[in-house]
């Protein structure tokens, strides 16, 4: 079942797409390709633009600008029942009149596509882990089963995309993060596009190839997920996906590749990787280190006191007062390790220097 996953061209374009509402603009010049067999993940918070973006795609709304590419061909205009892709939404619109089978068989009969068809749905019942279920009414299964049901229904029509708006937010937690697991395993298996559409960042690190982070209409940054979380190219992406310490300061000096920066308000200096930056003496920069990065200790650069601290089992991130601003700390809980430090009680916090990534160009406050 699964698909050759290295074509020379992307299976979808998004070529310099906006949109506008009564003048509001929701996308704003989005580009990104997406290539056969990735699993990429529009994320963003609400009124980012995603949901919309997401929508073009499907043929449900129609960009004011640029193009939308399916295999080279422009789909733009083209109506939602005339392209290829299947969807999965938050309400999954499944039929309570149908049982089970009936429900994934659908799309098949709808297209005339009836050659085969008891195996196919059977096959794709297998897939999606309901075996035995298709004579069920919807009504009868659980919420994570008809999210199967919803899947299975439009994956069986082999779409050459498949787009997901936030289909499991209405879930539990260990339900949610169960489905993670399974929908990642499918789209391997089945080898076919997925385009999913999501507001919680540990969803799209968990599952996603690459991330597009949008704010604002725009994408800020479209990369891996190991590259969103530990090398965010704006202020904005480190600051919404996960938690970090954002310090501010201009460039000392730079050369072989590594910059030292005087930090605001800190007498330490700070030497960072300068990536593929080129930056001037005076320049104002931000850096990024995560909370499980930062190093608590006696003897670092950076005096702090304690504020508070959340425990999460295997962890404790402290929240810190310093020089430099609030900071945030976690590191490994060991029973009998001195941990939980009480409030007020005085540390000092470091970090090296592979941890801090170098986000150049005007330090905003998004």
């Amino acid at each position: 079942m699964a698909r050759d996953n290295t074509p020379a061209e992307p299976i979808l374009s998004i070529d310099h797409v906006t949109k506008r509402f009564d003048g509001a603009v929701a996308v704003n010049s989005v580009s990104i390709d997406i290539m056969q067999g990735e699993f990429v993940t529009l994320l963003g918070p609400s009124g980012c633009g995603k949901s919309t973006l997401l929508r073009m795609i499907a043929g449900f709304e129609t960009p004011t600008q640029g193009r939308i590419l399916m295999r080279g061909e422009d789909m733009s205009h083209r109506p939602a029942y005339d392209r290829e892709i299947g969807l999965v939404f938050q309400n999954l619109a499944l039929f309570p009149h149908m049982n089970v089978f009936d429900n994934v068989a659908f799309g098949l009969r709808a297209r005339g596509r009836t050659d085969g068809l008891q195996a196919k749905v059977q096959d794709m019942l297998a897939l999606v882990g309901l075996d035995g279920f298709d004579t069920r009414r919807t009504g009868q299964i659980s919420g994570g089963q008809r999210q199967r049901v919803a899947l299975a229904r439009s994956l069986v029509t082999q779409p050459d995309v498949l787009l997901l708006d936030e289909p499991l937010s209405a879930l539990d937690l260990k339900l949610r993060r169960q489905l993670q697991t399974e929908l990642k395993r499918i789209q391997q298996e089945t080898g076919i596009t997925f385009v999913f559409v999501t507001h919680d960042q540990e969803e799209a690190l968990s599952m996603s190839d690459r991330i597009a982070v949008m704010n604002a209409g725009r994408v800020e940054q479209f990369s891996s997920a190991v590259d969103t979380y530990h090398r965010p190219a704006t202020e904005f992406v480190a600051r919404f996906v996960g938690e970090t310490n954002l310090l501010r300061g201009q460039v000392q000096a730079a050369s072989g590749g590594r910059v030292t920066l005087k930090l605001d308000n800190v007498t330490a200096t700070v030497t960072a990787p300068a990536g593929d930056t080129s930056l001037g003496l005076g320049t104002d920069v931000a850096i990024s280190i995560r909370p499980e990065h930062m190093t608590l200790g006696t003897d670092q650069p950076i005096a702090a006191q304690v504020l508070s601290h959340s425990f999460s089992g295997a962890t404790i991130t402290y929240a810190l007062d310093s020089a430099a601003g609030r900071l945030l700390a976690q590191v490994p809980f060991q029973p009998g390790g001195g941990h939980p430090l009480p409030a007020k009680a005085p540390v000092s916090v470091g970090w090296t220097d592979t941890a801090v990534t170098l986000i150049p160009g005007k330090p905003g406050r998004s």
